[in-house]
């Protein structure tokens, strides 16, 4: 008997070609889209999950309540190794600083060659770091390598950078920076699964302390120290939690009732899960850029929406193609088939078909991976779905869809009259026919909200990428300075000024697209309103080089002297929360400079368009800079760099010449939007095609189910516009009915998503018209097709079809 029902659903599949294909093809493609975006989003939820203490390693955090509310990765130096005298909870702390600016290292070869990079990616490190976080070690000793002064471990790609095949350990690398050694004490590995913790090398903390200011090593108002706590156990959190009051009233010495009182009601401490860092932490200096869990959600809706489109796909094809089999249904009835005997033969060829498309999908999915892994910036292995979880998921996937796509089918086909399938009745009843058409407008309703969220996602990161930020980014190359360079300051700009495609130069301590430093600022007219506000340092050409508007009062002076005096400009949102008036001419105190404010200019936004315009202190202060900005104009860029090039190499011989450009800076805070929106696009693109495979077959099966009326409303004068339009109005009511149950649902969604940016496009009535006819445009081809086929058929042939 199975030998039997395997014969017959490889004669039928033949039979069926076209729609057996398309069937085939559907469920593949929707399997594929489901195997990606699972591992994709397996991937995400496995952040720092390997970690073998991942239950009890907390981060520790602060938050500001308020009018100042803000939340902190970083906290200060001193928090940790306080909490861990004062809790008993706390078994061990481990700490990260990182440098800044970033690190230039040298290394002498024994031939006399010399290799200087400069290296982004690393850290101060306390010795603990490497048991809390289990750091893997290919050479030297984990439990000593980071306790020394002076002590640096290297990554194994770094150690092949700089060393080659020859053997790192004890090797001196030199910090060009500070112009001090470094010896490599250890190598360490790359971790074998997904972490928040991304560096390239650490230095000894010890390092640090032995060369920093003590007054910023004991400073508890900086936030510049990363704070991980390893717990006795991971139910100790609550505990520690609950005696963070009275710890943080002593730490900060809260002495009055008034003061603790305050001191409560402003700030807050928390322990962070480290699992929870990667997806549910978008805080104030995070060690790196994280992802959010929305996507995650969003990228499991997608999958599901897809299988669903794929598993209908299957539904409305078999139970249309059910009506050509109802003469074999009659024959096995009278024969004496029972309906379980029917229902078991329908729902093995259901699950034969998924099979068929889950082996395709596994091909599909290692040939589009490494496409896939480009788009979304990922890295995922294709031996990365052959877990045991992973094939678990994939068979019940596959037996899911089988058994569910095929039940309705099966039950339907399996229930016809014994009489009426002899007789070949070809009509659908009722049920199935209303079944079909609501499946359909499911899948349309899919479709358009994907098109649609599609269109908002793009609009919104092209708003990104044109709206006025208040100062001109284009062509802003940034020269990061160091050693040398600061000596002959002055002579390397006005050599680049000599290049008239250099049109500005400025000196900043920081670049637009990064976070600035927050310190005390107070005016001495109001000291109640100090608050930590964000710092730039720069001369007096940042406001033309970076055409940045000033409002009231004036620019800084050229200064007559090497040492200019402290002066101040404030933006619009600075003098908002120093609720200062008439704010010219005030004098304020900032961190150890006291001056007057000279100046005011409109809100720019330096940061992310993430949130609204913060609060910025621009202090006249050139020798704080990191870096020299160039603007530069002309088609010549590649020249132009190089003439920079050359002239730091002529005028501080030894330094590296490290640049960047600000506009592809700014463009990289939307790298995660960016990514999602592209990855959208084409799952919409998918999720679309999916549903024009099932509407091209249902298309087909409805011209072919009325061949002979065509041909007798032929006969009978009909035109084959009239033949087109009355074929494909059907499925065009169904499109139209889809595309008004999505909009509601489409602009609810993209609306709440958009609340997460402080700057945001409004939903127009042209992108509701835009998805609505594209669905529309996208199955009118797809149905017109079948349509014309029918309407330019022979009449004659058409009658003789029965």
């Amino acid at each position: 008997m199975l030998r039997n029902y395997l014969l017959i659903a490889i004669r039928t599949f033949r039979h069926q070609r076209l729609n057996s294909s398309l069937n085939i093809a559907g469920l593949s493609l929707g399997l594929t889209c489901c195997l990606l975006i699972i591992s994709h989003v397996k991937d995400e939820l496995s952040y720092d999950q390997g970690f073998t203490k991942a239950n009890r390693i907390f981060r520790v955090t602060s938050e500001g309540l308020g009018e100042d509310y803000r939340q902190w990765a970083a906290t200060a130096p001193t928090l940790g190794v306080a909490m861990q005298e004062a809790l008993p909870e706390i078994k061990q702390l481990a700490r990260f600083h990182r440098p800044y600016p970033e690190r230039i290292f040298s290394y002498t070869t024994a031939s006399g060659a010399e290799k200087r990079f400069e290296e982004k990616n690393g850290f101060f490190a306390d010795s603990t770091v490497t048991e809390v976080f289990d750091l893997p070690f290919s050479k030297g000793n984990p439990h000593t390598a980071l306790a020394e002064v002076n002590a640096i471990v290297l990554s194994e790609a770094l150690a092949q950078k700089y060393f080659g095949n020859a053997d790192p350990l004890g090797k001196v690398i030199k910090d060009d920076r500070e112009g001090r050694p470094l010896k490599v004490t250890g190598v360490f590995k790359e971790y074998p699964f997904q972490t928040h913790l991304q560096f390239d090398y650490l230095i000894s903390m010890a390092t640090f302390y032995a060369h920093a200011d003590k007054a910023l090593t004991e400073n508890k108002g900086w936030s510049g120290f990363y704070n991980y706590v390893l717990l006795n156990s991971s139910e100790a959190k609550a505990a520690a939690e609950a005696k963070f009051p009275n710890f943080m009233v002593k730490y900060l010495g809260a002495d009055s009732e008034e003061a603790k009182r305050e001191l409560l009601a402003t700030q807050r401490y928390h322990l962070q899960p480290i699992t929870d860092i990667h997806l549910h932490s978008r805080l104030e200096k995070e060690m790196g850029p994280n992802s959010d869990i929305t996507y995650v959600y969003i990228f499991a809706l997608a999958a599901l929406f897809i299988l669903l489109v794929a598993a209908i796909n299957f539904i409305n094809m078999a139970t249309a193609l059910a009506f050509t089999r109802m003469k074999e249904v009659g024959v096995r009835k009278a024969l004496g088939a029972y309906q379980r005997q029917l229902m078991g033969q329908f729902l093995g060829e259901s699950l034969l078909l998924t099979s068929t498309a889950a082996l395709i999908a596994l091909i599909l999915f290692n040939q589009v991976l490494p496409f896939y892994n480009q788009l979304a910036g990922k890295n995922l292995p294709f031996s990365s779905l052959f877990t045991f979880s992973n094939i678990g998921l994939v068979l019940l996937l596959v037996g899911l869809i089988g058994i569910v796509a095929g039940l309705y089918p099966a039950w339907f086909v399996s229930g016809f009259s014994p009489v009426n399938a002899l007789k070949g009745q070809k009509n659908p009843d009722a049920s199935a026919n209303w079944v079909r058409k609501g499946l359909v407008v499911f899948q349309f309703v899919v479709s358009v909200f994907m098109i649609f969220g599609t269109v908002v996602t793009y609009q919104q990161m092209r708003f990104f990428q044109e709206k006025d930020l208040g100062f001109d980014k284009e062509q802003l190359v940034a020269v990061k300075v160091y050693g040398p360079m600061f000596k002959n300051i002055h002579l390397i700009w006005k050599e680049a000024l000599k290049n008239l495609s250099v049109t500005g130069f400025t000196r900043v301590s920081g670049l637009p697209g990064e976070r600035f430093g927050m310190e005390g600022v107070m005016p001495l007219s109001s000291p109640e309103n100090g608050t930590g506000i964000r710092h730039l340092w720069a001369d007096e050409n940042l406001l033309p080089t970076l055409k940045i508007s000033l409002k009231e009062g004036r620019n800084f002076f050229t200064p007559p002297t090497p040492r200019p005096k402290p002066a101040f400009l404030l933006n619009e949102a600075a003098v908002k929360a120093l609720q200062l008036e008439s704010p010219i001419g005030k004098v304020i105190v900032s961190g150890a400079d006291t001056g007057e404010v000279v100046g005011i200019v409109q809100n720019f936004n330096f940061a992310s368009l993430h949130a609204a315009v913060d609060p910025l202190v621009i202090v006249h202060n050139p020798f704080r800079a990191q870096y020299l900005l160039f603007k530069v104009q002309g088609k010549d860029l590649p020249g132009t760099l190089a003439h920079l090039k050359t002239t730091v190499a002529k005028l501080a011989p030894g330094a590296l010449f490290s640049y960047s450009f600000v506009d592809e800076k700014l463009d990289r805070l939307y790298e995660s939007e960016n990514r999602v929106s592209n990855v959208f696009k084409v799952f919409a693109a998918f999720a679309i095609f999916i549903s024009c495979l099932g509407l091209f077959g249902l298309s087909a099966y409805a011209a072919q189910l009325r061949t002979k009326e065509v041909g007798i409303r032929k006969v009978l004068g009909a035109t084959t516009p009239g033949v087109i339009v009355l074929l494909s109005k059907e499925f065009l009511r169904l499109v139209l009915i889809a595309t008004l149950l999505a909009w509601p649902l489409a602009w609810w969604t993209m609306n709440r998503w958009l609340k997460g940016f402080a700057y945001q496009i409004t939903i127009s009535w042209w992108i509701f018209a835009l998805s609505g006819l594209a669905a529309l445009l996208v199955a009118l081809l797809t149905v017109g097709f079948q349509s014309i086929k029918a309407a330019l058929a022979n009449p004659v042939n058409s009658l003789r079809s029965e």
